[in-house]
């Protein structure tokens, strides 16, 4: 009797910690989610899918974490044992829907760090392709995982003791559910190899290639998150206590989904970093951004509105030619020798540290 007492007090504990560290990070994931919708909004005052994306997917991580917290009320920090078959469904219930937003969570925010490095980085045909053609076949194994989560038992309500019913063998799901949980990292050790290797090419400062190669590799946490949780998921087969053994991959399931997201946002804060400091984080002054609007033409210092440069793009290996209007790179705006010039967010002017592609601003 007082080695239950003993477990169910570690397993409430558990339970208490798990909502901590839960809170904290999807918390953490809504303030950078709120602090890029508020720089696009003071740079280019306009937002594109990925900007959608992420909106859609702080959503989801907060509902995802609003249903464990439901379960956990419920029931979820007890003892089974403890617990009378109506509350263990109940448990069950919320735990299992739960389910739907926990995968998506950590989805969703990986198709709008696409879409960033699409429009940031300007990748190859090759390397396009490679990013959708992921994109769409991890989309596809995440669906499917889905709709396994609620046909392996017939009927459904047999997952949560509402009917009676048979279900598959448990490690089809489990087994399964590694499948794409490799995929997972994968997907997310490409998406932050990508950048660093295209960044590592480039001729600039080093402060500002290893700026740059943080904020756009940001998956690389995500991916060393996921490859833990795999390793968790075998645990599952043959758990008595199977709402208790669950709060260990729905922590990191939360944890990788908002390391994604954050992932996601970091390359557009750049315009309030600025606004905030008044400086570039790179070294420089940027009056305009601290001013919270975008530079006039006609405060084009040292007379540069008129003068041409060759453009080399982050990614291309094209050349254009632009004018250049350098409020991002240096007090003297001359920028650092050795630094490549890309194009200055929302204007006709380019500069040194910010780049233009489709009008929207995604680097430091």
């Amino acid at each position: 009797m007082e080695s239950e007492v003993v477990v169910e007090d570690d397993i409430r504990n558990e339970a208490g910690a798990f909502l901590t560290i839960a809170a904290t990070s999807t918390g953490l994931a809504l303030v950078f989610v709120a602090a890029r919708i508020y720089s696009r909004a003071i740079s280019i005052r306009r937002y594109g899918v990925d900007d959608y994306l992420c909106l859609v997917s702080i959503t989801i991580s907060l509902l995802y974490l609003a249903f464990v917290s439901v379960a956990l009320t419920l029931g979820g920090d007890k003892h089974v044992n403890s617990l009378t078959q109506a509350q263990y469904g109940r448990v069950l219930y919320f735990t299992i829907i739960a389910f739907v937003p926990g995968v998506l969570s950590f989805t969703v925010p990986k198709f709008a760090v696409v879409v960033l490095l699409v429009k940031a980085l300007q990748p190859g045909s090759f390397h396009r392709t490679v990013m959708w053609v992921l994109s769409v076949v991890y989309g596809l194994g995440v669906i499917v995982m889905l709709i396994l989560n609620f046909v392996q038992c017939s009927p459904v309500q047999t997952q949560w003791l509402a009917a009676e019913g048979k279900c598959w063998d448990g490690r089809i799901l489990v087994t399964y559910g590694l499948v794409i949980g490799v995929l997972s990292v994968l997907f997310d050790f490409y998406l932050a190899l990508y950048p660093t290797i295209v960044l590592a090419r480039l001729t600039m400062n080093w402060k500002k290639k290893l700026a740059l190669s943080f904020s756009l590799g940001f998956g690389y946490c995500a991916g060393a998150v996921a490859i833990y949780k795999c390793t968790t998921l075998t645990h599952l087969i043959g758990q008595k206590e199977f709402p208790f053994a669950l709060n260990d991959i729905m922590l990191w399931t939360n944890i990788e989904a908002n390391c994604v997201l954050i992932g996601a946002c970091i390359p557009t804060l750049y315009p309030l970093l600025v606004k905030i400091s008044g400086v570039s984080a790179l070294g420089g002054s940027s009056p305009f951004y601290t001013r919270g609007r975008r530079p006039p033409p006609s405060a084009a210092p040292h007379n540069l509105k008129a003068q041409q440069l060759h453009v080399l793009t982050i990614g291309s290996h094209s050349i254009r030619r632009k004018p250049v209007l350098d409020d991002l790179g240096s007090v003297d705006g001359k920028g650092n020798e050795g630094d490549e010039v890309v194009t200055h967010p929302g204007s006709a002017y380019s500069g040194i540290g910010g780049r233009k592609c489709d009008q929207e601003f995604y680097v430091v």
